[in-house]
């Protein structure tokens, strides 16, 4: 590991070995999506006896579950399934530094894995080259850290495997050997009847037409129906009507324009839609934020309203005052909230489910205005995207966060990505869906001492 990886991962894993904890962050630090070569080059490689602590082969095993199961590989997850497995973690041990970095290379991580494998062949081998997330079971230790054990069994039965899953639960509550639990079921009988459990009863199945769940079927489809937000630019809502529940990721160079951006959509979500619209600033104030609207509704330079230069009984005047006592009929569907360091994932979802039972809605929009600022634990930008996600899915709401981070945008996963800036003179908004190969793209002209986005004409 490079002396930047040994500062990325932290005092609280200096005990653990460099390799063991460079696979670990490899784990953490990998989005959890199918085909990724990093996740699969270490589980369809290692095990748990290739790693030498108590402590390194839990958090194996737990990683492996949770990309097994396909949830996603954040610090509250981890946590999770380390209590499900009953593992205590030592003291001085920091899970956040797990977190930390940016993830490894392809070719690092078939460097570890090989040095991994390596170590156990020339120790003891293993007679499994998989692991998979159904194979766990509590195995005492006579360390401080009780770790799961990890049955290998074989691969070509998927519900031999997820049989065996179950037994190994009820045997961690029961405390029965894990030994005793992790067989595998034998398999049954073909048609010739040979080795088939004659006291096995069948349960009739009961059999409804399509007309007789046709209704409900109907009751399903129109609740996920009206959860388009018109957005109150043509060149976005033309296309699909707006913008349906999912995460987007804008990247933009310029924070300030960008922040402009985000505000001026929120505002017109929640005019167009009356929709609740959550507004998370990691960046600016209250105040500054309703100056700056203010100013794009009139017309009216933010910093000569900040002075106080606007003359009373002025035209200038008088389309302030029409102009913010008109917005305060759509800001009421508008919740600004000062992102504190210490936010998390659960409280934004808290909040995101708290609008959606009082305003009644079927869905909302929430804003993260900065996701570079964003995270009490230094969790990796990865880490806070897969987060973001989960939140758009769990509430079924749309999610927008911004970033000046070029590097996300390649990042999987992301139901909308967009990208803002400069194009032959105005600024150009671009944004691409995962389902479409081609992007939309709308042209504004930007004042930015008014932080207006005028939309041009598409050409």
């Amino acid at each position: 590991m490079t002396s930047n990886e040994e500062q990325a991962s932290g005092a609280g894993l200096k005990g653990v070995p460099s390799v063991e904890r460079s696979v670990l962050r490899a784990l953490c630090l990998t989005v959890n999506v199918a085909g990724s070569a990093v996740k699969d080059e270490i589980l369809d490689t290692l095990t748990k006896d290739q790693f030498s602590l108590p402590i390194t082969k839990a958090l194996f095993v737990a990683l492996a579950e949770l990309h097994q199961k396909g949830e996603y590989v954040v610090m509250r997850n981890l946590e999770d399934e380390l209590h499900t497995l009953a593992v205590e973690i030592p003291a001085g041990l920091s899970l956040e530094d797990l977190f930390r970095g940016e993830p490894p290379k392809p070719s690092e991580v078939k460097d570890w894995v090989d040095q991994l494998a390596e170590r156990s062949v020339k120790g003891k081998p293993s007679t499994s080259r998989r692991v998979s997330a159904q194979q766990t079971a509590a195995a005492p230790s006579s360390q401080t850290l009780s770790a799961p054990a990890v049955a290998r069994e074989d691969d070509a039965s998927a519900s031999g495997r997820g049989d065996s899953l179950t037994r190994a639960r009820a045997a961690v509550e029961a405390k029965t050997p894990a030994a005793d639990v992790l067989k595998p079921s034998k398999p049954k009988a073909g048609r010739d009847g040979v080795g088939e459990d004659k006291s096995r009863t069948v349960a009739p199945v009961a059999l409804s037409s399509e007309a007789e769940e046709w209704t409900s079927y109907l009751q399903q489809i129109a609740a996920k129906q009206g959860k388009i937000l018109e957005t109150g630019f043509s060149g976005l809502d033309d296309p699909a009507g707006g913008l349906s529940p999912g995460l987007m990721l804008v990247v933009d160079q310029d924070s300030s324009r960008l922040g402009g951006f985000l505000k001026q959509l929120t505002d017109q979500i929640a005019a167009r839609s009356k929709a609740p619209c959550l507004y998370l600033s990691f960046g600016l104030p209250k105040s500054v934020l309703r100056i700056r609207t203010l100013s794009r509704l009139s017309g009216v330079p933010s910093k000569d309203l900040e002075k106080g230069r606007i003359k009373k009984g002025s035209p200038e005047w008088a389309s302030v005052e029409q102009n913010g006592r008109g917005a305060a009929e759509w800001l009421k569907w508008v919740f600004i909230v000062h992102g504190e360091a210490e936010m998390d994932f659960e409280q934004i979802r808290e909040m995101g489910r708290e609008l959606l039972e009082s305003k009644g809605a079927t869905t909302c929009l929430v804003v993260v205005d900065s996701l570079d600022r964003m995270g009490k634990r230094a969790e990796s930008p990865h880490a806070l995207v897969a987060g973001l996600k989960d939140i758009s899915e769990s509430l079924d709401v749309l999610v927008i966060a911004a970033t000046t981070n070029k590097a996300l945008l390649s990042e999987p996963g992301v139901d909308f990505l967009a990208t803002l800036g400069e194009a032959r003179g105005a600024v150009q908004f671009e944004i691409i869906r995962a389902e479409d190969s081609r992007p939309t793209i709308v042209r504004f002209e930007y004042r930015p001492d008014i932080h207006r986005f005028t939309e041009q004409p598409a050409s």
